[in-house]
């Protein structure tokens, strides 16, 4: 493979090249097939003159802790996880986008790409955090449609895509689901100024 330039981030897991390119130091491991992986989250680094590869842990400005409340946007669903990115923390702020995934039991994913999640941390691993969104106040803040990615209107405690009609009857709604005001209360001054106040928009 064509290794990356040094300086993006990476998560535990990303591979960064192959063992015939660079040797992977601190933050990185080499793999039986040959591939070269983080095993830390971080900023990865290639030493071109030694050929050599490492990761930099990142300083995060806090560390998660179980039972905290986090908001967060849906980046991937999978059979039986849902892979979120930490958007902010209630009473902390978050300056590197941790990665995180909400368990469920196969069937109808309850959430699809985009979808905007308050929930909490139950505990974390390796700087993967698992969390639920089962308890009060926990659920959906802004849905999607997984046809046409429009934002989902609450109708008779289902949702509706105003644009396709099609309704979902499954996803866990928040009390406040769409109301701006009461999710920057909570987490208002800690959102990262680049996801900010297009959270809640139209993919």
């Amino acid at each position: 493979m064509r290794f990356q330039a040094s300086g993006r981030v990476v998560l535990p897991g990303d591979k960064l090249c192959v063992v015939e390119e660079f040797m992977p130091v601190s933050g990185a491991k080499a793999l039986k097939n040959g591939a070269v992986v983080a095993t830390v989250a971080g900023i990865a680094e290639y030493d071109i003159k030694k050929h050599l590869v490492s990761v930099k842990p990142l300083e995060s400005s806090i560390k998660i802790r179980p039972g905290d409340l986090v908001l967060c946007q849906v980046r991937e669903v999978q059979d039986r996880l849902i892979i979120c990115d930490i958007l902010a923390a209630a009473d902390y702020k978050v300056k590197t986008n941790w990665t995180a995934a909400v368990l469920h039991r196969g069937g109808t994913p309850i959430f699809t790409v985009g979808d905007i999640i308050v929930a909490r941390v139950l505990d974390e691993y390796s700087g993967i955090y698992t969390l639920t969104v089962k308890g009060r106040g926990l659920g959906v803040f802004q849905a999607f449609c997984d046809i046409c990615g429009a934002p989902l209107t609450p109708r008779d405690r289902t949702l509706l895509c105003l644009r396709c009609r099609r309704r979902y009857s499954n996803r866990p709604l928040v009390p406040y689901y769409g109301k701006v005001n009461t999710l920057l209360k909570m987490f208002g001054g800690l959102l990262s100024p680049e996801g900010g106040g297009l959270l809640w928009r139209s993919r």
